[in-house]
């Protein structure tokens, strides 16, 4: 692999594939010093410079920049909005930038079939905004779906605060166009012109741009649903809380949104939203959703209103209106930039376990905050087990990241001895690859391999993700024991 040191100033591609390049695609290329730099990083403020950044608006395009760099031996690093947290459109290895901001149509929308095609560029909020206008739905809201792509969506296999219900992006996508290392374009699902054989679709859902560039997407959508109820419910413990949301699962009360946080978590986030720190905040909170028919709604509120009741709600709350409702929604979106302001660093790791674990997990996560002597806070998709765990540092303290560094490793194996996962949502990209071996035995690490090199002989799609030697760059050069530092 190259040499991954920042480069100054027009880069260190070649010239002659540079030209090559700038004079076969419809779309921009450029090596600029300032393009570079802004193409750096993602959520993580990992930075690494490109070689080059390229702004297809068509899959010929792609498949000219994929096809010329594998011929010249250069990395090509796909890029959606750069909201991911694990560093995965990061150029760790140098290279070309393949930025898809402007490959953003709607391409069809079959309102008897229920489904969509979109470029990979599209916004998630900008297609949900545009189906609902037809009465149809899209359900899968990561957070940032008001920036988020789509293209990034399906890259990480991204869930949301609906995917208690209906489900993450991958039950959504029916059909792939991709370009494939050697700068060939193939399909998958309703996008192949021949829908027999093998899927490869499924595959790539989920593979964080190590395997092909998907271009297009088609994608399955739903009806809107008759009705739906939002709930706030505030509770004297986050513990208590964590046990309503079992209760809750385990009573199969078909809720749509089931999402958990703590005292400091709202703090911040309402006032970052208001303004003003708020005068008092519940030690833990749920935002639930209950949708579909009116009827069942009604049954399915009844049925919450107990079980919150006999779980230690202090407070419940329906939201009146569209107006309050979207108040509720404007606080739970803003939480990730709201704790982004509390200091240097927030190491944001969206781990999962069992529905029934999040309890034990919540009380063994109060232990490592403890001993690591940093604020560790949680919110997340409770319905689905994925919880959002921000280890709150000042990364300019050795021994504060060298403790935030053992406090995520707990994180980890806390998680992964009562079951659970590294990853919710967010992938593995750069900053988990490490930890990778912890969840899975070496023969699903080298089947993960095995794949890899059969789609990607020359190991030049978004190299140094998922399976990596690469150290994860927030830890640097610590010392290996926190305590001596």
């Amino acid at each position: 692999m190259r040499d991954t040191a920042v480069r100054d100033g027009e880069g260190g591609l070649d010239r002659r594939l540079a030209g090559k390049l700038a004079g076969s695609i419809e779309g921009q290329f450029s090596t600029r010093l300032e393009d570079r730099i802004c193409y750096s990083f993602d959520a993580t403020d990992m930075r690494t410079l490109p070689d080059a950044v390229v702004w297809p608006v068509s899959t010929s395009d792609v498949a000219a920049v994929v096809l010329a760099a594998s011929d010249a031996g250069v990395p090509v690093v796909p890029r959606g909005a750069g909201t991911g947290l694990t560093a995965g459109s990061v150029p760790v290895a140098g290279g070309i930038v393949v930025s898809f901001e402007r490959m953003n149509r709607v391409l069809s929308i079959d309102r008897s079939s229920r489904v969509a095609v979109v470029e990979a560029g599209v916004i998630n909020g900008d297609l949900r905004a545009e189906v609902e206008t037809l009465g149809l739905f899209y359900p899968p809201d990561p957070a940032s779906l008001l920036v988020s792509t789509i293209g990034g969506n399906v890259a990480e296999g991204a869930g949301g605060p609906r995917t208690v219900l209906y489900g993450t992006t991958r039950d959504y996508v029916v059909g792939l166009e991709f370009v494939l290392p050697d700068g060939s374009v193939a399909a998958s699902g309703l996008l192949a012109h021949d829908g027999g054989g093998w899927d490869a679709g499924p595959l790539l859902v989920g593979s964080e741009g190590t395997l092909a560039v998907v271009t297009k997407i088609a994608l399955r959508l739903s009806y809107r649903p008759e009705a739906v109820e939002t709930y706030w419910a505030e509770f004297p413990s986050l513990e208590d809380a964590a046990r309503a949301v079992a209760a809750i699962t385990a009573a199969g009360v078909p809720v749509s949104v089931l999402e958990i946080l703590d005292r400091e978590t709202l703090a911040c986030a309402l006032e970052y939203v208001k303004g003003e720190a708020p005068e008092t905040t519940p030690s833990g909170a749920l935002l639930i959703e209950v949708e579909g028919a009116r009827e069942a709604v009604a049954g399915a509120a009844e049925r919450l209103g107990e079980l919150l009741a006999g779980h230690g709600a202090t407070e419940v709350r329906r939201a009146e209106g569209d107006d309050e409702r979207d108040e509720i929604w404007r606080v739970r979106r803003s939480i990730s930039p709201s704790l982004a302001r509390l200091s240097t660093g927030k190491i944001n790791e969206d781990i999962a376990v069992p529905r029934s674990a999040i309890p034990a997990f919540i009380h063994e996560m109060h232990g490592i905050a403890a001993a690591a002597k940093l604020p560790i806070l949680a919110f997340g998709h409770a319905g689905d087990g994925n919880l959002h765990v921000n280890v709150i540092v000042d990364r300019a303290v050795p021994s504060e990241m060298a403790r935030a560094r053992d406090a995520v490793h707990r994180l980890f194996a806390t998680a992964l001895a009562m079951g659970g996962t590294l990853s919710g949502e967010h992938g593995i990209g750069l900053t988990k690859a490490e930890h990778l071996s912890e969840e899975l035995d070496a023969p699903a690490l080298e089947t993960t391999s095995s794949v890899k090199r059969a789609f990607d002989p020359l190991g030049l799609l978004n190299p140094d993700k998922i399976l990596t030697s690469r150290p994860n760059p927030w830890w640097g050069d610590l010392p290996t024991d926190s305590a001596s530092a």
